[in-house]
């Protein structure tokens, strides 16, 4: 894949590795697609090379034996994976997303139980809000009892965040504190299955129920953590309009890819007329994908480059950013209904890579982060002056 960011920022050194490793594994992951789709979670082998190949660690801090990819190569890196299967990029982005977060707050004391050395890398599955869940301050830790929606990731996760808004002051070391966070064991969580969506369908993306467990203070923070404990300018500012941006290029490419060499192939010859529109139809799509890509790109290598230079990200600059994936995520949107534009019969089984795409990015722009008035907000930001670029 082309290095396009044109600003200079800080790359990894491991970005070639990283995505090469994306290119080793593509076979698994793609054969493991349309069993992934009916049994409702990415399928085991898929999910075994994900983990062994190291992925998974690629966006968490280097103190927990992460790679701490920056923004960019993360970027790319989730589209490399969505391009393959977008239910496949969705769940890696969770996954690899929530472990690197959790892994920059969590207290030192608790590094070692959920990062032990010479351990299997863990993964780390949460819901970032308290869903109206209420957590009790005892003596001998936190009581947690409740339940959190859309936890994707926790079928597959060693670890899973409990956050909710604390019941009184009593015991509690941070009496200040309106909500904490707890990092409990899987094998103390129950994971409901009550995810069959329209499109994501191999997410896994479950509720998870926790029931009267009491986690050890050693393992409990006040929520939203303050400065990462560690990870440094990686973890100072909001990078789920990235994830998202890859998942949408990902999406897009992938779905362009598979129907412009199903409609090449079957309007080969002379025997078959091709449809009013197909041709220039791809070719703006092409264009589209193309461009955007390319404003994604510089639009993650400023957030990154503020980010690096000031240790943080303005809210202005973070709403152009979510801007840009919602505008990515219509573009993909568009490259993916090619299939309902031009289509044939061929096209339609409900398994088909391009169907199921389609499918795919429906879902993906249905998250609140991408909602369409990303772009009202942005909008907003340039009739007042404060959204122009340099």
């Amino acid at each position: 894949m082309p290095e396009q960011t044109r600003i200079a920022v800080e790359r990894s050194a491991d970005r070639d590795e990283l995505l090469g490793m994306v290119s080793k594994i593509a076979g698994v992951l793609r054969a493991g697609a349309d069993t992934g789709e009916e049994a409702r979670l990415v399928a085991a082998e898929p999910m075994r090379v994900l983990r062994e190949s190291g992925l998974l660690a690629a966006l968490a801090p280097v103190e927990v034996g992460g790679w701490q990819a920056d923004p960019v190569t993360e970027m790319e890196l989730i589209e490399a994976v969505s391009a393959i299967d977008g239910s496949t990029g969705w769940l890696y982005w969770a996954l690899a997303g929530s472990t690197a977060r959790a892994a920059s707050m969590l207290p030192p004391e608790a590094v070692e139980a959920v990062f032990p050395p010479g351990g299997r890398f863990p993964l780390i599955a949460f819901q970032e809000n308290a869903f109206g869940n209420t957590v009790v301050p005892t003596q001998a830790g936190l009581r947690v009892d409740g339940r959190w929606p859309f936890g994707t990731g926790a079928e597959y996760a060693d670890w899973v965040l409990a956050i909710g808004h604390r019941e009184s002051s009593q015991h509690c070391p941070w009496p200040g504190a309106r909500q904490l966070a707890a990092v409990v064991p899987t094998a103390q969580v129950e994971v409901l299955d009550c995810w069959d969506g329209a499109g994501l369908a191999a997410t896994g993306t479950v509720d998870y129920r926790i029931t009267d467990v009491v986690v050890p203070w050693s393992r409990v923070w006040p929520y939203p953590a303050g400065a990462p404990v560690r990870g440094g300018v990686y973890f100072c500012f909001r990078r789920a309009a990235i994830k998202h941006l890859g998942f949408a290029l990902g999406v897009a490419r992938g779905a362009l890819d598979e129907f412009t060499a199903h409609a090449g192939h079957r309007y080969a010859g002379d025997d078959r007329p091709v449809p009013d529109g197909l041709v220039a139809g791809v070719a703006r799509a092409r264009l589209s994908v193309d461009a955007v890509r390319a404003l994604g790109h510089e639009a993650v290598a400023l957030v990154w480059r503020e980010a690096r230079e000031s240790g943080a990200v303005g809210e202005d600059s973070y709403r152009r950013l979510r801007a840009v994936a919602r505008y990515a995520t219509e573009v993909a949107f568009e490259a993916c209904a090619l299939v309902a534009r031009f289509g044939d019969a061929s096209m339609v089984a409900r398994q088909h890579r391009s169907q199921r795409a389609l499918r795919d990015i429906v879902a993906g722009s249905a998250h609140a982060e991408m909602s369409s008035i990303a772009l009202d907000e942005y909008g907003r930001d340039l009739l007042s002056g404060k959204g122009a670029t340099e």
